[in-house]
């Protein structure tokens, strides 16, 4: 009869377990179907709103699409593309941004980046795999970060022509500057979600990676990307 009730108890706990993970709160500010649909390029939110503020981890776009936004740990990284098409990287927060997602996390937690995980696709099966496992609640947006040596990523900056109100993913990639490293350390932060499809990821994906190179002169929205299993993948702890 008590191993009954101890085996009962321990359902019980194990029930509230699984009911209380709750991941870091994540904040979104703007859509990309308002601007790939309605060419809503403005703004949503002052990064000056989060100066003084910790561990604030976010991505995104300025307004008018005119560069790109990573923030790691509250250290600010804006690039853009300046008149002689060259990179140019701020790390002010006197800027302004059409689309934000944003989170703050104190705390990371390594989890292990196995060798057959290649490809973007494969990175979003084993994240649905594992992050349970490490207190992620999957029906819930997160971020992430990997770092390490990659492989190949191809990237770019947008720089979105003034006036031009016909949008599309592949418009995007090609305005502005874009490229492809090789073999290059840089740490990437992304967001996670099942169900922000046109509103943070686009609809073939599950995430938004931004980037930036271990010596912090390139930065910029990942748009492919591979894996070797010599990466470290850190969920929110």
């Amino acid at each position: 009869m008590h191993s009954k009730i101890f085996i009962i108890l321990l359902a019980i706990i194990g029930l509230n377990a699984c009911s209380t993970i709750e991941n870091p709160k994540v904040e979104i500010y703007g859509a990309l179907f308002e601007m790939m649909h309605q060419g809503n390029l403005s703004t949503r939110i002052d990064l000056n709103s989060l100066k003084g503020k910790k561990h604030i981890y976010g991505l995104g776009a300025l307004t008018d699409l005119k560069g790109e936004i990573l923030i790691m740990d509250s250290n600010v990284f804006i690039s853009s593309e300046t008149q002689n098409g060259d990179i140019e990287i701020s790390n002010s927060y006197n800027y302004r941004a059409a689309l934000f997602v944003q989170s703050q996390v104190s705390k990371w937690q390594k989890v292990e980046l196995p060798p057959f995980v290649h490809t973007v696709s494969q990175l979003e099966d084993y994240i649905d795999s594992e992050a349970e496992k490490y207190g992620i609640d999957l029906e819930k947006p997160f971020p992430f970060i990997i770092s390490g040596v990659i492989p190949d990523a191809k990237w770019h900056i947008i720089n979105w022509p003034e006036g031009d109100t016909e949008h599309s993913h592949t418009k995007h990639i090609n305005s502005g500057l874009s490229g492809n490293l090789i073999e290059t350390s840089m740490k990437i932060l992304g967001f996670y979600s099942k169900h922000h499809k046109a509103i943070f990821t686009h609809h073939t994906t599950n995430v938004h990676m931004h980037f930036l190179t271990n010596d912090k002169k390139i930065s910029g929205h990942i748009d492919e990307i591979s894996f070797d299993g010599n990466q470290q993948l850190f969920f929110p702890n």
